[in-house]
C-alpha cells in the first residue's frame, strides 16, 4: 500500500451475498465509511481494502453469477480521496497513486464474471471510473450527481476515465463530460446518463435494478466498448482549443487532457493507462492544483452559515421594499421576488424611473423566456409580485427594506429617517452601500439596533457573494436575519467588519490604486496589464475600470483614499479622464494624459502591486475584518470573480513571495503554495 498519511474517514469494502430474482447467487460490495455524512472516496487505504475484497472474492467467484459494487447512504463513491491527491510533492509519489488506481479497479475487469456497478447515489471523478470499470452500471432514480469533474480541479480523469468514457459513449460526449461540464461545474442526472449510454439502467433502488440486470436475457459479459472513435482528433482539438485560451482556465490540465486523448486512439488500452498516469501524477505536484483544490473547498464549504453567525434565531421575511429603481435596486428587487412568495415594492422619485425599473426587470425575464431557461407562466407569476410606488408610506407593511441609492451619506441619511418613520417597529431597514459605515448610518436613526449591511454584486443574478455588514449597534437577531436573507436568495453570505470597502472593494482599490499610480510615475498601462497576466485575471485592471464605470471606480478609490491615505492612492489622472473622457478606454485616455517615461521589469511592476495586496490583506485579517484569511478568498471568487486557479487571492500571494515580502510571512504555512 502507498506510504501516505492517514485518511480520515477511509473506505471499507464490505461483502454481502443476494439472491437475484431468477434464484442466482450474487456476490455485493459495499464501499463505505461508516458515516453516511460524510461521502466516501478512495486513498490509499480505500483503494487497498477494495482490491483485497475484489481479489477474496475472486478466489471463490466461480459460484457466483455476477459482482455488483455499490456504496452506503446517498454516495456510490465520490471519487478519490482529495487530502491524498494533494499530498504528493513529488512525480513519483504522484505515480504510484494515479498507478495503484488503475490495478485496483481492473481487478473488476478482469474478475471474469460479471460486474456490475449498483450506482446508489454521487458517483463523481474516481467513483465514475470505478463504474466504467464495470461490465453494466444501473442508477438510482433521483438526485443524484454524476460525472467527471477533474478538468474543473486542475487534473485530468486519471484512473481510467479518459480512455473508457470516449470508448463507451463516443468522443463528442465524452469531451461534454470531461471538459464542458467540468469547466463549469456542472454534472449529469441519471436521466442524462442513461441518454448519454453511461448508464445501463435507472431503478427506483439501483440494487434492486442491478439484481433485475442479472436475470437479464442479454448476455452480461457484452462487449460494450465500441463506440467509432475513428473522426475523434478534430472533435478533440476544436473541444480543447475552445477553453485554453481563457487564462483562468485549467489550461495545463486541457493540455494534458489532449494529449491523453489523442494517445488514447493510437496506442493499447494499457499505454493509454499509463499515459492518464503520467498526466496525472504531473498534475497533482502542480501549485495551480493545490490552488484550486482550495478554492473548491472554500466555496464548497460555503453552503454552511459563516463564521460568527449569532446562535439567536432569525426573523421572518415576508414583505419587502427596495429604495432606488437603478440597475442594482432591479436586480435586488428581482431575485427577491424569484426567490419568495411575498410581494417586493419599489419607490423611487419619479414614476419614470418607476416606470423604467419595471420595464428593465420584464425585459430581463423576458429574454429568459426566449431562451427557454424560464416558463412564460413563472414570468408573469414573478412580476406580479413585483410593485411599484412613489409613495415610501406604502412600505407601511414591510418585514425588510433595503436601500440602494446613490452612495452619499446625506442621501443616506434622507432616506433611513424618512423608512423609520413608516416601518412597523419590527421591520429590519438594510443598506446595499459597498464601502460607507453601516454604523455611521445607524446613527442618523432612533433604533439603530436594526439596521443591516447586506451588500450585493453587480450583476446579481450571478455573483454569489453577499457581504453581510456586523457593526457594533445593531441587535444579534438583525445580523442573524441579514444571513438568512442572503441564504434564502441562493446567496454566499461572509461577515464582514463595519470598515472602509469591507473586502472586495477595498483590495480591488489596492489593486486598481497601485496600477494608476504606476501609470502616474509614467509606465504605460500597456506595460501594467501584461506585468499582472500571471494573476489569471479575466481583464486587466484597466478593462476593469470600464466594466465598473470611470465613476463608480472613482467614487470607490476616493471612499477608501479618505480612510487611509497613506494606503490608498487615487491620484488626478483618474479624475480627469473621468471629467472629460476621450474614448470608450480608460487605459488609452490615461496613455494621452500621461508620458510613458519609466520602464519597469514585468517582475517589478508585477511585485509592487501584489506586494500591496499582501499587505492590505495582512491589516484587514490583523484587524478582524473577517474571521478566517480563506474568507477573504472566498469574497474575491464569489465577489470579484478572482480565478479558483489562483486559489482566490491569498494561495497566489504565498506563492509568489509577496505574503512573505510584504505581510510578515505566509498566509497558509502548511499548505504548500510557496
Amino acid at each position: 500500500m502507498i506510504d501516505y498519511p492517514d485518511e480520515d474517514f477511509p473506505a471499507f469494502a464490505e461483502f454481502t451475498e443476494e439472491i437475484s430474482p431468477a434464484g442466482k447467487r450474487v456476490g455485493v460490495l459495499t464501499l463505505t465509511n461508516h458515516d453516511d455524512r460524510r461521502p466516501t472516496t478512495l486513498g490509499p487505504l480505500g483503494l487497498a481494502r477494495l482490491g483485497e475484497a475484489i481479489d477474496e472474492f475472486a478466489s471463490r467467484s466461480v459460484n457466483f453469477a455476477a459482482l455488483i459494487v455499490t456504496g452506503s447512504g446517498r454516495t456510490f463513491c465520490a471519487g478519490a480521496n482529495l487530502d491524498t491527491l494533494s499530498n504528493p510533492r513529488h512525480f513519483g509519489d504522484a505515480l504510484q497513486l494515479a498507478q495503484e488506481g488503475h490495478r485496483v479497479l481492473a481487478k473488476l475487469t478482469n474478475l471474469g464474471i460479471p460486474t456490475i456497478a449498483a450506482i446508489n447515489g454521487t458517483a463523481l471523478g474516481g467513483g465514475l471510473e470505478l463504474a466504467l470499470h464495470c461490465n453494466h452500471r444501473v442508477s438510482q432514480d433521483g438526485p443524484i450527481a454524476i460525472g467527471l469533474p477533474e478538468i474543473g480541479l486542475g487534473l485530468v480523469p486519471g484512473w481510467g476515465g479518459a480512455t473508457l468514457l470516449p470508448q463507451l459513449i463516443g468522443i463528442e460526449s465524452a469531451l461534454r463530460v470531461m471538459v464542458d461540464n467540468a469547466i463549469v461545474g456542472k454534472t449529469l442526472s441519471p436521466q442524462v446518463a442513461l441518454e448519454l449510454g453511461i448508464v445501463d439502467a435507472i431503478a427506483p433502488n439501483a440494487l434492486n435494478g442491478a439484481l433485475v440486470l442479472v436475470d437479464s436475457q442479454e448476455p452480461l459479459a457484452r462487449a460494450d466498448r465500441t463506440a467509432n472513435l475513428s473522426d475523434a482528433g478534430p472533435h478533440i482539438d476544436a473541444t480543447i482549443d475552445r477553453y485554453v485560451g481563457r487564462t483562468g482556465n485549467p489550461i495545463g490540465a486541457l493540455t494534458h487532457l489532449r494529449r491523453v486523448l489523442h494517445h488514447s486512439l493510437i496506442s493499447t488500452q494499457k499505454e493509454s493507462f499509463e499515459a492518464e498516469d503520467a498526466a496525472l501524477a504531473d498534475l497533482m505536484t502542480t501549485s495551480e492544483f493545490r490552488s484550486r483544490l482550495y478554492a473548491f473547498r472554500v466555496t464548497g464549504a460555503a453552503h454552511k452559515s459563516p463564521r460568527g453567525t449569532p446562535a439567536t434565531p432569525p426573523r421572518d421575511i415576508s414583505t419587502v421594499g427596495v429604495v432606488g429603481a437603478g440597475l442594482m435596486a432591479c436586480q435586488i428587487a428581482l431575485a427577491f421576488a424569484e426567490s419568495r412568495e411575498g410581494r417586493v415594492t419599489i419607490t423611487d422619485v419619479t414614476q419614470e424611473k418607476l416606470d423604467a425599473a419595471h420595464g428593465r426587470v420584464s425585459d430581463w425575464l423576458a429574454a429568459r423566456v426566449t431562451k427557454g431557461t424560464l416558463t412564460s407562466d413563472a414570468q408573469s407569476e414573478i412580476m406580479s409580485r413585483i410593485v411599484t410606488t412613489l409613495s415610501i408610506e406604502d412600505f407601511a407593511g414591510c418585514d425588510l427594506v433595503i436601500e440602494a441609492v446613490f452612495e452619499d451619506l446625506a442621501v443616506k441619511r434622507d432616506v433611513l429617517t424618512a423608512l423609520e418613520a413608516v416601518v412597523p417597529a419590527g421591520c429590519i431597514i438594510a443598506s446595499n452601500t459597498s464601502s460607507l459605515s453601516i454604523g455611521t448610518m445607524a446613527s442618523f436613526v432612533s433604533h439603530p439596533n436594526r439596521i443591516a449591511g447586506i451588500h450585493f454584486f453587480n450583476p446579481v443574478a450571478s455573483m454569489k457573494l453577499v457581504e453581510v455588514v456586523r457593526n457594533g449597534s445593531q441587535s444579534e437577531e438583525t445580523l442573524a436575519t441579514a444571513i438568512s436573507i442572503a441564504q434564502s436568495l441562493g446567496k454566499t453570505p461572509v461577515i464582514v467588519a463595519d470598515q472602509p470597502g469591507f473586502v472586495v472593494n477595498r483590495l480591488l482599490s489596492t489593486f486598481l490604486g497601485e496600477s494608476l499610480r504606476l501609470v502616474e510615475t509614467g509606465v504605460s498601462a500597456a506595460d501594467i496589464s501584461k506585468a499582472l497576466a500571471p494573476l489569471r485575471l479575466p481583464m486587466s485592471p484597466f478593462a476593469l475600470i470600464d466594466l465598473i464605470g470611470r465613476t463608480v471606480s472613482l467614487s470607490m478609490l476616493e471612499s477608501l483614499y479618505a480612510s487611509a491615505p497613506d494606503r490608498f492612492f487615487v491620484g488626478d489622472t483618474l479624475r480627469a479622464v473621468t471629467a472629460t473622457p476621450s474614448s470608450l478606454s480608460v487605459g488609452d485616455d490615461l496613455a494621452t494624459l500621461i508620458k510613458e517615461n519609466r520602464v519597469l521589469t514585468s517582475s517589478e511592476i508585477h511585485n509592487i502591486v501584489v506586494d500591496a495586496l499582501a499587505r492590505e490583506v495582512r491589516i484587514m485579517f490583523d484587524a478582524g475584518v473577517v474571521e478566517n484569511i480563506s474568507d477573504i478568498d472566498l469574497c474575491m471568487i464569489n465577489g470579484a470573480g478572482w480565478p479558483t486557479a489562483i486559489g482566490g487571492l491569498t494561495p497566489y500571494l504565498d506563492a509568489c513571495g509577496a505574503s512573505e515580502r510584504a505581510a510578515g510571512g505566509l498566509f497558509h504555512p502548511t499548505l504548500g503554495f510557496a
